[in-house]
């Protein structure tokens, strides 16, 4: 009885495990894809530059920047662009936007994005308030390596 609670354990540890890497190359794919918009031709030459932009304090091309790595399918681009749009910084702030970016980040492997959508969920600031699926995306983000998410209940 004890080795099938190590070998479910050990199943679950894999399974998170394949799902960071799959996650992962997703997003390495993602950041490799040409966008001859983007500095240097691809997707990694926008988030570059939307991290700068950014920290120069020029949010509308750090908005702009992100959200063409958003849509390439870089999940971390997409919460980044969620808190954005959720402060109001570089766009016009929209809570209900800011959900559904932090959702896209999210579905996409980014933990900090269900982390976002978590606490939207907690507070009913940007999503509908709901306890359980707050907790869900808690354990979602947990899962997936945010401490903080683990710290707030989503072990």
């Amino acid at each position: 009885m004890r080795w099938m609670g190590v070998v479910l354990l050990l199943s679950v540890v894999a399974c998170s495990e394949k799902k960071e890497d799959t996650a992962r190359d997703k997003a390495a794919a993602a950041l490799a894809s040409k966008d001859e918009q983007c500095p240097g031709g691809t997707v990694k030459g926008c988030f570059d530059a939307a991290l700068e932009a950014d920290r120069k304090g020029d949010s509308a091309r750090a908005a702009e920047l992100h959200t063409r790595a958003c849509d390439a399918g870089v999940a971390q681009a997409c919460n980044f662009l969620g808190s954005m749009v959720w402060q109001g910084r570089g766009v016009s702030a929209n809570p209900a936007r800011a959900y559904m970016l932090y959702m896209r980040a999210c579905d996409g492997g980014d933990a900090a994005g269900c982390f976002s959508a978590a606490i939207c969920h907690r507070t009913g600031t940007c999503a509908e308030k709901n306890d359980a699926e707050a907790t869900a995306l808690l354990k979602r983000s947990c899962q997936g390596g945010d401490a903080r998410a683990c710290a707030n209940g989503g072990r």
